[in-house]
């Protein structure tokens, strides 16, 4: 800055904006900071408007320069406090803000033969329940298998059974890190037993009827474990645990058999997108048996005879939004190796609504 300040007198009927043009000040932020910083305390400062005989001072480039040069400064230090902090918190989601639907594709692969399902999926925020908790509604829908719409008859009966679930509303944990319960569970039951009346008149073979017991039973054994734990929403919901520089690794179960996993999330900022790599590797010491089987073991005789520790891995890939921290984008996949190697992979895409 020059040892004498630059000064403009305001005009009848010249505005802010006349001077900040007239001088080729970058905006009317920048001169009203550079006169309000230099201005005497006797004298008045900027505020939306100027006044006809008002004396304004005015930057010289050298001013301009500077003042961008702080302001990038103070810009990228608040930007690495923020991320600083991101890096050594709990990774929260903007619940309120969600509105998104994604299309997600499950390939699941066997002995060389795969399978792929793709599903598009809408999650909104719709409410908050008795203990102040968000409620989220889930929906899945426009089906197709191996890329083509379902043709069989048993195919159809799977689809027609699953549109009864949705939409499906669950309330989330305290630190909305998962799903915590359905919310709307007697609802859907009613709809299971109407479409149940319905169906049993349609399909009458073995595997229908097989099909509609199983069913059933889910119904009656557990409907919100069992919907849940799906791998949607079991992904969605990964990356939003505690972080120590940027780290996270602990314990978690995955899977749809909930298999325990030593996991490691690890975070990386950029200007607008929180990028997570995962890594999970088996600690379960159940028999593959024992987790297909989804059996549980006791605090007292809990894996006591098994010294092989099942073959199975997670790695993963997360692109979340850096205001609101929602799910953008998920790849990852699980190798496991029950009886015979097997290997899901899943896909989320954001799909613009």
């Amino acid at each position: 800055m020059s040892l004498y300040i630059r000064t403009h007198i305001v005009q009848k009927g010249e505005t802010i904006e006349d001077i900040v043009s007239q001088y080729n000040i970058p905006n009317v932020e920048m001169l009203r900071y550079f006169h309000n910083q230099n201005c005497p305390k006797d004298r008045s400062h900027i505020g939306s408007v100027v006044f006809a005989g008002q004396e304004i001072f005015i930057p010289e480039k050298t001013d301009i320069d500077s003042i961008i040069e702080d302001q990038n400064k103070k810009r990228k230090e608040k930007k690495q406090l923020e991320q600083n902090h991101l890096k050594n918190t709990i990774l929260y989601l903007d619940v309120f803000a969600i509105k998104k639907q994604y299309r997600v594709t499950v390939e699941n692969s066997k002995n060389g033969v795969s399978e792929k399902i793709s599903f598009d999926v809408c999650c909104r925020y719709i409410d908050k329940d008795e203990n102040n908790l968000p409620i989220l509604e889930y929906k899945k829908g426009k089906y197709l298998i191996n890329d083509k719409e379902p043709d069989t008859k048993l195919n159809d009966l799977a689809l027609e059974a699953i549109q009864f679930l949705y939409p499906l509303e669950f309330s989330l944990e305290q630190n909305y890190a998962k799903p915590h319960i359905i919310t709307n569970l007697k609802e859907i039951r009613k709809r299971w037993e109407n479409l149940k009346n319905k169906i049993k008149n349609s399909y009458s073979d073995a595997y229908s009827l097989k099909y509609i017991k199983v069913m059933d039973e889910s119904m009656n054994e557990g409907l919100s474990k069992h919907i849940l734990n799906d791998l949607f929403l079991q992904f969605f919901f990964a990356p939003y645990v505690k972080y120590e520089n940027g780290i996270y690794d602990d314990e978690r179960n995955f899977h749809t058999y909930k298999i325990r996993y030593q996991d490691t999330m690890e975070m990386q900022i950029t200007e607008d997108e929180i990028q997570i790599e995962q890594k999970a590797y088996c600690i379960d010491l159940r028999t593959p048996q024992q987790i297909l089987s989804k059996w549980k073991p006791d605090e007292e005789n809990a894996q006591e005879e098994n010294e092989e520790v099942l073959e199975s891995y997670i790695e993963g890939s997360y692109i979340l939004d850096i205001n609101d921290k929602i799910l953008k984008e998920a790849k990852i996949e699980l190798k496991t190796n029950f009886y015979e190697e097997e290997i899901i992979q899943v896909e989320i895409n954001t799909i613009e609504i």
